[in-house]
């Protein structure tokens, strides 16, 4: 009997390890705690393992409002949608919620910056024309106070509990149990 015990332990010491492998962020872009200068056409994110299909994420800026963006597209390990419009400078922050291989839901957060050089329209002399265009001016960008940009690569399960196993697991687990107990019996 105390053998049983001791394989039951031992089985379950050695399953959870392959039950917790989550699914976490492999890289990004526009890339984590990156400056681009310009807007980008699509934020994409590549995970360590396949992602299904209902997994998404928001683009927020940093007073924490939800930008425009594309339809999310998920292609294995790979989200992303494009980002229809232009973004003024600033902090901006990547919300994402996957539903990694393992069937645990999985979040996180990243973030970015835009800053793009100011653009000004010079009015243009000709001999004869003189004409104005108006001048662009950049919206300003909101004081690192009352941006408080989350931690960038905070990934944690959508449950705190870490000791939640698939249902393949613990059928498994229960099958090699019971096998076990069966070869011990007939051995009486």
């Amino acid at each position: 009997m105390k053998r049983i015990l001791l394989i039951c332990l031992a089985m379950l010491w050695l399953v959870p390890s392959v039950a917790l492998a989550h699914s976490k962020l492999e890289s990004a872009v526009p890339a984590q705690d990156s400056t681009a200068a310009v807007t980008p056409e699509r934020i994409e994110m590549t995970f360590n393992t396949k992602i299904e299909s209902l997994s998404n994420f928001k683009l927020l800026n940093a007073a924490g409002e939800e930008m425009e963006k594309g339809k999310t597209e998920v292609d294995g390990m790979t989200m992303s949608a494009s980002v229809p419009s232009v973004l003024p400078n600033g902090i901006y922050s990547v919300k994402w919620t996957i539903i990694g291989a393992d069937g645990h839901s999985v979040e996180g957060d990243y973030s970015f910056t835009v800053e793009a050089p100011l653009v000004t329209d010079e009015p243009t002399a000709e001999p004869d024309t003189i004409t104005e265009s108006p001048a662009v001016t950049e919206l300003p960008s909101p004081s690192p106070e009352a941006s408080a940009a989350p931690d960038s690569g905070n990934e944690s399960a959508a449950s705190s509990d870490d000791t939640n196993y698939t249902p393949a697991v613990i059928i498994g687990t229960i099958i090699v149990i019971a096998a076990v107990v069966l070869m011990l019996r007939r051995r009486k």
